[in-house]
């Protein structure tokens, strides 16, 4: 068994992320015979090799027991001809490989993945973006695909479904990054949407193993890989707290370059861009605004540097008596990793991810650059 089907496996693992994969590659590297001795290692070896707590130990020892689970997902990935790469891996998206703790493991369907993602820039907006939004994307996205830029958005109803439409319709490519797996695509009306990417040359991807359902608490890993992926990204309609919003900090924090779209003073849908603006980020009224937007100068040099910008807009201070009515927000006074919050708290590790989201869009913790979780 090779390190990449290793790895894919601890990836099946319930409570295993990439903070961890990422512990065990420090040690294993990519040697291939080593990383097959972690099946014979007990849980206090694996706890003593790696410097992870007895909780992660005992869950890798027992699930990597568990070959069902890796044997059912590589007939799924067959079956469906499904496109599979990890972090060891060459053909990995440079850009996404340089944020901290990168997915473990990436599924896609379409044209390569790494291909299209060189020259790749995100596109979010609201679920609820309306006429201006369309107008703004429809403005943007045609000189974008003229100059040969991949178009990468959540796939979401609203404005991400404005913006891979708009670049199918103008002949480009677009990549969709799926807060479910592949098998379980969401939302459901835009599976004909996604069949149209694949038609024209894009791509559907996932970090989430082939039947994992649209559960809350993916969707700031699924955001935080749209701007991981992308060399600059583009905020069409947002409002103050929105996960649009959470993406373009999550940009920011890569050292991407971010642009606001502006809009009406007193529209909600433009809060979040405002806020944006005021922060940092450029506004953008024409494509002239965006930098080398035809050969990406400025995006290419600071993805090699990434200087790690932690950016925390909208969050206001939480009182003491809130902060201990919620024993996970407690938990985040000192910054954590989900893996730890998951064995402090004694909940499963979907109830942490769901509670995490539900914080952040209230703007009461925040993940930094480092991939811990803090409260603000």
């Amino acid at each position: 068994m090779d390190a990449r089907t290793v790895i894919l496996h601890l990836s099946l693992i319930d409570g295993v992320g990439p903070a961890t994969i990422a512990k065990m590659s420090a040690v294993l590297s990519t040697d291939s015979l080593a990383w097959q001795t972690v099946y014979r290692m007990t849980e206090t070896h694996v706890m003593h090799t790696f410097g992870l707590s007895r909780t992660i130990a005992h869950k890798i020892e027992t699930g990597l027991r568990t070959m069902s689970l890796l044997t059912q997902e590589l007939d799924l990935i067959q079956r469906h001809a499904i496109q599979w790469v990890t972090v060891l891996d060459d053909t990995y998206p440079s850009l996404l490989r340089h944020i901290h703790t990168p997915p473990a493991v990436l599924y896609w369907r379409g044209a390569c993945l790494q291909q299209l993602s060189a020259r790749a820039i995100a596109m979010i907006g609201s679920r609820r973006a309306n006429a201006y939004g369309q107008r703004i994307i429809n403005k943007f996205v045609p000189p974008l695909v003229e100059n040969a830029y991949t178009i990468v958005s959540g796939g979401a109803v609203g404005a991400d479904t404005m913006a891979h439409r708009a670049a199918v319709n103008n002949k480009g490519t677009t990549i969709v990054v799926l807060g479910s797996g592949l098998l379980r695509p969401y939302p459901r009306e835009n599976v004909p949407l996604f069949a149209d990417i694949l038609s024209a040359g894009g791509a559907v991807m996932s970090i989430f193993p082939l039947t994992t359902e649209p559960v809350p608490g993916n969707f700031p890993a699924r955001n935080r890989v749209i701007a991981g992926l992308s060399h600059s990204c583009i905020v069409v309609q947002a409002a103050a707290r929105s996960g649009a919003a959470i993406t373009a900090a999550y940009a920011l924090e890569q050292g991407r370059d971010v642009f606001a779209v502006p809009g009406a003073l007193d529209d909600e849908l433009s809060a979040g861009c405002h806020a944006l603006i005021k922060e940092g980020a450029t506004l953008l009224a024409d494509i002239t605004d965006i930098p080398g937007y035809v050969g990406y100068q400025r995006g290419a040099a600071k993805a090699e540097e990434p200087h790690g910008i932690v950016c925390a807009p909208y969050q206001p201070a939480i009182a003491q008596d809130l902060q201990e009515l919620d024993p996970l927000l407690a938990l985040c006074d000192t910054p954590r990793s989900i893996d730890e919050l998951v064995v402090l708290s004694g909940t499963a590790f979907e109830l942490v991810q769901d509670r995490l989201f539900e914080l952040q869009l209230e703007g009461r913790v925040v993940q930094d650059f480092t991939g811990m979780w803090r409260s603000c």
